[in-house]
C-alpha cells in the first residue's frame, strides 16, 4: 500500500484528494489547521485509512509535529502533495501591509521549502518513482488584479518544482507542479458569467478533476513527466 501526504486536505481539491487516493488504496495523511469537524467527518468515513493532522503550517514547530508523527510510527511515503495555501482576499497593492504578505509567503513558499526538505529523508527507497507535487495557480503566469501578494508565490513554486527536478532525481524522486485555472468547489462557489464565457470550453474545472490529474502523476505511466508544470484550465 502505497503512503500520500497531504497537506490541507480537508476541503477543496485536498479534500477531493484524500477521497480518491483513499479509493485506490493509498494509506492517507492530510493536514488541517482550522477545520476540525471536516477533518474528522472525513477520518470517520475513511477510517484506517486515514490520519489527520492538526498543522498550522506556518509556523514551523507546528511543521515539525508532521515528522514527528512519522518517526513515532514508523511511516515511509511514497508522495507529497503541497496543497495548502494562505486564505488570501483581494487587495489593491497600496492597502497591502508587509505583515500580511509574509504570511502568505511563509504558508505558500516557506512552509513548502521546509516540507520537502524534511519529507525527503521519509521517502521509501525504492527501485520505482517517488514523487512531490506542488499546487501552483494560472496566477503564476497571468498574475492578477489585486492579487500581488499571491500569485509571485505560485510563481517561486513552480521554479522551485524544476530546480529541485534536477537535484532529486538521483534520489528516485520526481517533482512536480499542477496549475489549477477557475476552480468550482465550496470555497469558490463562482456565478461570474464573464468569467466562465472567458473559458474556451465554457464551464469551470471541478476539484475532482484536479485530483485525478494529481493521482495520475504519481503513477508509472507518468514516470517520465519530471520537473514540469501541469496546466488543467479548460484551455484557458
Amino acid at each position: 500500500m502505497k503512503t500520500i501526504l497531504v497537506t490541507g486536505g480537508s476541503k477543496g481539491i485536498g479534500k477531493s484528494l484524500v477521497f480518491q487516493a483513499a479509493s485506490k488504496d493509498y494509506k492517507v495523511i492530510f493536514t488541517y489547521n482550522k477545520s476540525f469537524k471536516d477533518a474528522k467527518k472525513i477520518c470517520n468515513k475513511l477510517k484506517d485509512k486515514c490520519k489527520a493532522l492538526k498543522i498550522d503550517l506556518s509556523k514551523e514547530k507546528e511543521r515539525n509535529k508532521i515528522f514527528s508523527y512519522l518517526k513515532k510510527n514508523k511511516v515511509k511515503i511514497d508522495c507529497l502533495v503541497n496543497n495548502a495555501a494562505y486564505d488570501v482576499k483581494r487587495t489593491k497593492f497600496d492597502k497591502l501591509k508587509l505583515t500580511e504578505i509574509k504570511k502568505v509567503y511563509e504558508v505558500n513558499v516557506f512552509a513548502i521549502y521546509d516540507i520537502i526538505k524534511k519529507s525527503i529523508k521519509f521517502m521509501k527507497k525504492k527501485k520505482t518513482w517517488n514523487s512531490i507535487i506542488n499546487m501552483s495557480s494560472t496566477a503564476a503566469k497571468y498574475g492578477g488584479k489585486n492579487f500581488t501578494h499571491y500569485a509571485p508565490t505560485k510563481a517561486a513554486i513552480e521554479n522551485l518544482t524544476i530546480g529541485l527536478s534536477r537535484e532529486l532525481v538521483d534520489k528516485k524522486i520526481r517533482v512536480l507542479s499542477v496549475s489549477p485555472g477557475v476552480i468550482s468547489t465550496k470555497l469558490q462557489n463562482i456565478k461570474n458569467k464573464n468569467l466562465i464565457n472567458s473559458i474556451p470550453q465554457g464551464r469551470l474545472g471541478t476539484a475532482d478533476e484536479v485530483a485525478k490529474l494529481i493521482l495520475w502523476l504519481d503513477t508509472q505511466d507518468a514516470e517520465y513527466v519530471n520537473g514540469t508544470n501541469i496546466t488543467i484550465s479548460g484551455g484557458k
